[in-house]
């Protein structure tokens, strides 16, 4: 009965994600800025794997994380709807909640905290299920040396649990002059913007897309499957990432 009403709670989930997948009026506006950033973000995309832009089905976008403007450049140069995966901390307040949640189509997640995150991986999850891709920096913070130094298991336990590939790119080229003060959030916030306006009009920025990671299709039945799979899946992602590193210029 239990597992019954568990299922139950999946699919009336994934609904709920359907819902949030349909085009709104926020939607609409995203689609006018993202428009205006393709103006303003010179991309050159690099594709070295076997993959078609925009993408056409749920990925999981796994990429490095330079600076604040890494997520315009992936929208802008891969030209498809990302939800990322983003730390709650920039939820705190209704205004902020209101514009990461319905016009930058963020998903909150508690980071350093395996329990708090179950929620937010449940909504990436669900997104995933429902046909969206998501975006994700698997190290977890910033690191302004354009290398992947380590992989968190975010993305690779969202492949597992979903089925989704796991697509690694990489930014290259970024202006970083501003370094990112993360002492509190709006030193934060306000470096960050900083970091997003000296690239505009960069017009060395590249974008190198790789060979995606595929999960296992047969869903994981135990705890320790689950935990094999994802470090299988991590081992790839850093395969790859590496590759990148090395052909991507």
């Amino acid at each position: 009965m239990e597992i019954v009403c568990l299922r139950r709670r999946a699919r009336v989930r994934t609904a709920r994600a359907r819902r949030y997948l349909r085009a709104t009026v926020w939607t609409r506006l995203k689609q006018v800025l993202l428009f205006i950033a393709g103006l303003l973000f010179r991309v050159k995309v690099k594709v070295r794997g076997r993959v078609a832009l925009p993408l056409k089905q749920g990925f999981i976008v796994a990429a490095n994380h330079l600076n604040g403007a890494d997520s315009f450049v992936l929208l802008v140069g891969l030209k498809t709807r990302l939800f990322f995966v983003t730390s709650a901390k920039w939820f705190v307040g209704r205004v902020s909640r209101f514009f990461m949640t319905h016009v930058a189509e963020s998903l909150p997640v508690m980071t350093g905290d395996p329990v708090g995150s179950v929620a937010g991986l449940c909504r990436c999850i669900h997104t995933l299920e429902a046909g969206g891709s998501v975006g994700i920096f698997p190290e977890g913070d910033l690191n302004p040396s354009g290398r992947v130094d380590k992989l968190n298991p975010g993305a690779a336990y969202l492949a597992a649990r979903t089925g989704r590939p796991v697509l690694p790119v990489v930014v290259q080229n970024l202006r970083l002059d501003t370094v990112v003060d993360q002492s509190n959030i709006r030193r934060e916030c306000w470096t960050g913007f900083l970091s997003v306006a000296e690239n505009l009009l960069n017009s060395d920025i590249e974008l190198v897309v790789g060979d995606p990671v595929l999960p296992d299709p047969e869903p994981p039945d135990s705890p320790d499957e689950l935990r094999r799979e994802v470090s299988r899946i991590n081992r790839e992602l850093r395969q790859r990432f590496d590759e990148l590193a090395t052909t991507g210029r």
